[in-house]
């Protein structure tokens, strides 16, 4: 993905928020960070995670290792919401809530 990405760095002024699921690859995550804060400014990128409950336990734990190995200050936001929902006795959509609560 990030091949198809040519942006000049140094007049990138703004706030970059990135939404990954989890689909993806911590060392894409890593060069995608790189690629929009290549001078590592804190406050520049926002990751919002948004996957399922399991997914939180399993995989982004492996996300946020990758990030911080490879040095990089970004900021997590979680959408609980997302990848948690059941459809209830009476057919409405909802979510149970010991699984937003990760």
């Amino acid at each position: 993905m990030h091949e198809y990405l040519h942006i000049g760095n140094e007049r990138l002024k703004v706030q970059v928020v990135m939404q990954v699921s989890n689909k993806m690859d911590p060392n894409e995550l890593v060069k995608l960070i790189e690629i929009f804060n290549s001078n590592n400014k804190p406050g520049r990128i926002t990751i919002i995670v948004r996957m399922g409950a399991e997914n939180m336990r399993v995989k982004f734990p492996h996300l946020i290792r990758a990030v911080r190995r490879a040095g990089q200050i970004v900021t997590w936001v979680c959408d609980p919401m997302h990848g948690n929902t059941i459809k209830a006795p009476c057919g409405l959509k909802t979510r149970p809530f010991d699984a937003i609560l990760v």
